[in-house]
This record gives C-alpha cells, sequence and structure tokens, in this order.
C-alpha cells in the first residue's frame, strides 16, 4: 500500500471538487455547526435525495439549537418520522441540550465525542466541515474511495490513516476535501461501476491502473437478516378512533407510537390467537380480536419483518398498560403529529386504506370483531 503524494492529491481533488461541488443545502457559509450536525447525523445511513426535504422540514420547525433542546422528544420524533433509526433523534435532542447546557457549541473534537451519539465520524464531518478542523471522516464512501487509490483491503482504521495523511497537504481546507471524496465515492467511484475516466484522481489511482477497479476494498459478506414476524391490532373506540401506543424509549422503535402489538418468537405464525396471547403478556386489558385486516412486510437492517393486522375491539375502559409508557386515541388527521415509523405506517394503510377518511366513517360504525 502506498499513498500518493500529499500535495498533489490535494490539488488534484479540490480543482475537481472547485468545479464540481453537489449543490446541497446543508453546505455553505452561512450553515452554522448546529445545522451541519444535523445533517450529518440524518445523512448517517440515509440516501442524500431522502434527507433533503427532510432536513428542510427540521430547521423549520427547529431552527436553533436552543430550539431543538426546548422541544418534547415526542415533536422531535414525530418530524423524524419515516427517516428510520430513531436513536438518531433521541441523540441528537440529547446532544442539543448538551450544547446548551455547555454554553456553547464544542470547538474540538473532543467535545464533540462527548456529544451523544457522535462517534468517529461525525466528529470528523462537523469537526472540519463546521469548525475547520484537519481531522479526517471515513464514511463508507471515503473508505472506498481511499481504498481503490491505495489498493488496499480497506478498513475504517486504515483508511482513516490515509485521509489524515492526505489531508496534511492542504489542512485548511480538510472540510473540502472530506465532502470532495464524499461527492466522488457518491456519483463516480461508485461501488460496482466506477467511473475511471471521470475521476480527477485517476493518474494517482492504484486501482484504476489495474484491470479490475472494483477487486477494493475487500468484500464484506453479509449475514443474511432473518425472517420475523408481528401481531398487531387495530383497536377502535365508539367515535372510530384507532387506539396508538407508545413503545419505551430504550430499543427497536423507541419512544414510537404504534398499533398494540409485539414481535413473536422465532418460527412463530401471526394468527389471531398469537395477537391474543401477547396482549394477555403484554398489555392486559379486555381486548377481543377479530377478523384479519392483512399484513404488510418491511425490511431493517437486522430483520426482515411480516407484520399481521387484526380488527379488534376494547371492552369499556381498557387501555394497553405494562409494556407501553402511553396510549393516545387517534383519528387519521392525528396520526402525522405523532411519532411512527414506517412500518406503522404501512400497518395503518390496511386500518385506513388511501383516501379515506377513517373506517368508522366509511362503515358506519366501529368494525366489530
Amino acid at each position: 500500500m502506498s499513498t500518493p503524494d500529499p500535495t498533489t492529491f490535494c490539488s488534484l481533488l479540490l480543482t475537481w471538487y472547485d468545479a464540481h461541488a453537489r449543490t446541497l443545502p446543508w453546505r455553505g457559509p452561512s450553515v452554522t455547526p448546529y445545522q451541519t450536525l444535523v445533517s450529518e447525523v440524518m445523512l448517517q445511513q440515509t440516501r442524500v435525495d431522502t434527507v433533503r426535504p427532510r432536513y428542510a422540514a427540521f430547521l423549520d420547525r427547529f431552527p436553533t439549537v436552543e430550539a431543538l433542546a426546548r422541544a418534547p422528544i415526542d415533536d422531535v420524533l414525530a418530524l423524524w418520522s419515516g427517516l428510520g433509526y430513531y436513536s438518531r433523534a433521541r441523540n441528537l435532542h440529547a446532544a442539543a441540550n448538551q450544547i446548551v447546557d455547555a454554553g456553547a457549541f464544542p470547538v474540538d473534537t473532543k467535545g464533540l465525542l462527548a456529544l451523544k451519539g457522535v462517534g468517529t465520524y461525525i466528529a470528523g464531518a462537523v469537526g472540519s466541515i463546521a469548525l475547520g478542523l484537519p481531522v479526517p471522516a471515513v464514511d463508507g464512501n471515503l473508505e472506498r474511495v481511499l481504498a481503490r487509490l491505495v489498493r488496499s483491503p480497506g478498513g475504517r482504521k486504515d483508511m482513516t490513516v490515509v485521509a489524515q495523511a492526505l489531508i496534511n497537504g492542504a489542512p485548511t481546507r480538510a472540510g473540502d476535501l472530506n465532502q470532495a471524496m464524499m461527492d466522488l465515492g457518491s456519483g463516480t467511484c461508485t461501488p460496482r461501476t466506477p467511473r475511471c475516466s471521470a475521476c480527477p484522481l485517476q493518474s494517482i489511482c492504484g486501482a484504476a491502473q489495474s484491470d479490475d477497479p472494483t477487486a477494493w476494498p475487500e468484500r464484506k459478506v453479509r449475514k443474511k437478516a432473518p425472517a420475523r414476524v408481528v401481531v398487531a391490532g387495530a383497536v377502535f373506540d365508539d367515535t372510530g378512533r384507532v387506539l396508538v401506543a407508545r413503545r419505551p424509549d430504550q430499543g427497536l422503535f423507541g419512544g414510537l407510537y404504534e398499533l398494540p402489538g409485539q414481535l413473536l418468537p422465532p418460527r412463530a405464525r401471526g394468527t389471531a390467537a398469537a395477537l391474543t396471547r401477547a396482549w394477555a403478556d403484554r398489555i392486559g386489558g379486555a381486548f377481543t380480536v377479530g377478523a384479519s385486516l392483512g399484513s404488510v412486510r418491511h425490511t431493517l437492517t437486522h430483520m426482515k419483518l411480516t407484520v399481521h393486522v387484526f380488527e379488534a375491539r376494547a371492552e369499556p375502559g381498557s387501555q394497553p398498560v405494562g409494556f407501553y409508557d402511553r396510549q393516545v386515541w387517534a383519528h387519521p388527521a392525528d396520526l402525522d403529529s405523532l411519532g411512527v415509523s414506517t412500518l406503522t405506517r404501512k400497518a395503518l394503510s390496511l386500518v385506513f386504506p388511501e383516501g379515506q377518511a377513517s373506517l368508522f366513517t366509511a362503515r358506519g360504525r366501529p368494525p366489530a370483531p
């Protein structure tokens, strides 16, 4: 593994970046460190096109770190709804409170790393882009670009060492260098079909001089995500509102609302009887499970879920207790103000089909079991 001359690397890359940098709402001289932090947290494992509108909406609602710190966590989760990886939103809210309590935004990498949810990559990205620190920010895209550049098997730790050596060629523009490599990895040095002829680093890139540039970095074998089953119930009151319950702050979908239910043990079947047993164990109360409303599928990074949704009837005064820490009777129009996952939105599409105000008004009464 041989690292190119840092000065040559920086000159080639920055010349290209100055002419071809992507226009993104979280780039530019007017962007604050807080805004950079928000964008980097949102961009973790989420595509730029998905983040772009959500970033604008988030900053419209929470324009400053003080506004975010003051906001109830339920409001933050509601605005994060659909972005996934909800621990990011909880950590960002906690980090905002840390910053407000400290009286100022961190000024160095150590201070950034002390924030909840901030690891080496985000600290490097925010530090270099927002604070002008001469530090690398190696994510998956940068790891690929650098591994090909020096023909290395890769590895985040080793590529961070390479990145630091190269940034030393133009330390005052570390933020631009990191963003340039992000752009290069996103549109040119792609995983399967790199466009070497369009790359500004072609003349100094080891992989570009080989017969197969995709041989680097070393391919990682991903484990197959196991399939699991969830059962959930749509419980209505006499006005046609559906019951949604808030999950505990910790764990999968922490702090989000959902149709009350349960993830079943491996190989269990999603039946009405399974939902009845799950409710008896998890939430108590007097509920009668009725007909199936259908099922939806959703893939997480570590699990493939099939959710079976059933109509249900609650006895007067019954409420979920135990596992859930809060419950709300909601009309369809109320659901956007609550934090719900994409999975729950899919399940609710079985309860409230598109264009239908509510099952109550459509059927004239709450569904009977």
